[in-house]
Parts: C-alpha cells; structure tokens; sequence
C-alpha cells in the first residue's frame, strides 16, 4: 500500500478529533451550548473525513491552490457519491446533509432540536463515520475511541417518523390563538425542515418563507403530509 499523504493523515485526525468532540459534547451532564457543540463538531468531522477520502481513492482537485480555498461540504458529498472507493448512497448523503442543515441553524441563527432528534442523528452519524473508515481504510472506530464514548441516552431511540409527528403536533399547539409562542415554533420548524435534505439532495438551505409556508399550512389545519 502506497504511503499516505501528509494531508490524507491530517484531515482524517482532524475528523476523528471532531467526532470525539462531538461525541463527547452529547454525552455532557451540562446543557448549556451542548447541542450547537454537537451539531458544528458532527458536522465538521464529515467535511474533513470526506475531504481525505476523496485525497486518499486519487482526486487531486479537493484544494484549489490557485483560488487559495477547498471544497465545501456539499461538494464532498457529491463527489463521494461518484468516487470509486467511497460511493456514499442516497441514504448516507442525507445523513451528513441534515447534520449540515442542522449545524447551519445552529450557527447562524436559532433552532430548537428536540433530543430525541439530536439522539437519532448522532448515532447515525457514529455508525456512518465508522462505516466509511472501513470502506476508504479498513479502520474500525472502535481503534480510534473507547468502545463506551458513543451516543447515550435516557430516551429510547424511536424513529424519525415518530418524532417529527410529535414535533408537529408541538408546533401546532404553540401556534394556537392566543399562545404568543410563534418565536419557539419557529425555532422548531427549522428542525424539521433540516430533516428534508435526508430524502432531497436540493433541500439544503432553509429560509423565513419555508417556515412561514409551514405556519400558514398549520394555521389552515392541514395534516403533516399536506404540509
């Protein structure tokens, strides 16, 4: 096997390091800025894991010397979805573009992310992080980690289905006359939109006039799916 690169070693630790961050952030006993932590530290680990496995399976455009700047994330993920090596499916994009939507919420602006959410998408990104560690260089996490330092929680798992029904049956009750609770719905549907980008590779950014279109919808007392 050829010797890696400088740069395929160092985005890959630096992806690892993200996860444990991250890893570490979900199972703090503080909340106070747990889930933006979570969320920017997941989000981060994939673009460089990405990044060095597109280096290491023989693209050489990741870094534009001339422009001075790398690829963004969405870029990896499209490329990895083509790459011989890496092949990242449907299913495996929309994990790390919902983490991405997620972390952009988060960043830039405000959200509420219900646990059970935060639960069901740290976990997928843990065994999706493993998953292409083995693929790109037959590593497991488990070399990289202590086998107890992964996603806990006091809740069950359920699945996706499940909690955004109940999301939406929260929002709906927030955006009752009278409630004055527009703000915190608000923060909730931006949850719940970032979720799309798990079955629409063009979901990928959120804006006022998609949240207001969810409100009207639930104001009219249209179902989930209608909305």
């Amino acid at each position: 096997m050829p010797r890696e690169s400088y740069d395929v070693r160092t985005l890959r630790a630096k992806a690892i390091s993200s996860l444990r961050t991250g890893v570490t952030a979900f199972n703090a006993l503080d909340d106070d800025g747990r889930v933006t932590t979570v969320l920017i530290h997941l989000q981060h680990c994939f673009e460089m894991l990405l990044k060095a496995a597109l280096l290491a399976t023989g693209d050489k455009n990741v870094f534009d010397k001339g422009k001075r700047v790398a690829i963004g994330l969405e870029t990896s993920v499209r490329r990895c979805q083509q790459r011989e090596g890496i092949k990242l499916t449907d299913d495996e994009a929309g994990t790390i573009r919902v983490i991405d939507n997620l972390r952009d919420g988060e960043q830039h602006w405000h959200q509420i992310v219900d646990e059970g959410i935060v639960y069901l998408h740290a976990r997928a990104a843990v065994t999706l992080f493993d998953d292409l560690l083995n693929r790109v260089w037959q590593q497991r996490l488990a070399d990289h980690l202590p086998l107890r330092v992964l996603p806990l929680s006091a809740e069950p798992p359920q699945g996706l289905e499940l909690l955004v029904d109940r999301e939406y049956s929260r929002i709906a009750a927030l955006l009752k006359p009278g409630r004055r609770a527009s703000a915190e719905a608000k923060g909730r549907i931006r949850t719940l939109l970032a979720t799309e980008a798990l079955s629409d590779a063009d979901a990928v950014e959120t804006n006022e006039s998609d949240i207001n279109r969810v409100i009207r919808g639930i104001r009219e007392g249209k179902s989930r799916s209608q909305v």
